[in-house]
């Protein structure tokens, strides 16, 4: 009997270490993501109110990302991103009145560009088979293209290019197609407040303005663990 217990723990035990190393095979610790979908620009980014110093403007763009990701374990690891993203504006009239009567100017600026790097913590777990669901909360910085402006189509202020912090947190879902590919569902929102120097060009004088950017992704794309 003691002999039969003994031979039943042995093999108990191979077959978890069995286990064990078939998960361990087949664990990838490292990702790579590409995806790409429409850029939803939110808050004072999005508004065209001539009122509103921190309007942008801009209307709904896209963005294109690279996801790279490392797991310490099963559950956490680190993540990196690469993203740009381009946005279109929108145009606003603006009316003053001039006592025997009023005047209509038209407001409106060129495209948004935008791109930058961030890296952060990131978490993963597995609600179902073959689908992994990831948090990530990011860090970095982007470099922003400031649109020039236009008023009846005459240049008011010039283009201009300014860096400045960015903030990224998200969620995505991957799910298997094969052993290695998977296909990558993936929503963030962004926040950047860029530094621009602003040219004038009806006074010639030159001043420091910011823009706070916030933008919501919605992206689908491929990935691989390797």
């Amino acid at each position: 009997m003691k002999k039969l217990l003994v031979l039943m723990i042995a093999l108990l035990a191979g077959s978890v270490l069995s286990a064990q190393e078939s998960d361990n095979a087949v664990f990838k610790k490292s990702f790579l993501a590409f995806h790409t979908g429409p850029s939803f620009p939110i808050g004072n980014f999005a508004s065209n109110n001539p009122g509103n110093e921190e309007a942008g403007m801009a209307k709904t763009g896209f963005t294109i990302g690279m996801n790279y990701g490392y797991r310490f374990n099963s559950n956490f690891g680190l993540e990196a991103a690469a993203f740009y993203n381009q946005y279109g504006s929108k145009k606003t009239v603006m009316t003053f009145d001039l006592g025997d009567g009023t005047e209509s100017l038209e407001l409106s600026l060129d495209k948004w560009h935008l791109y930058g790097l961030t890296i952060g913590p990131s978490m993963e777990f597995s609600p179902a088979k073959n689908l992994s669901a990831g948090l990530h909360v990011l860090g970095g910085v982007a470099n922003v293209r400031l649109p020039a402006f236009y008023l009846d189509g005459e240049d008011m202020t010039k283009a201009d290019w300014g860096i400045g912090p960015v903030v990224q947190a998200g969620i995505n879902l991957k799910m298997d197609a094969g052993k290695q590919v998977f296909l990558f569902v993936n929503g963030d929102f962004q926040y950047m407040r860029p530094q621009f120097n602003i040219l004038d060009f009806w006074t010639d004088d030159m001043e420091k303005g910011y823009q706070k950017i916030y933008a919501l992704n919605a992206t689908a794309g491929i990935g691989i663990r390797f």
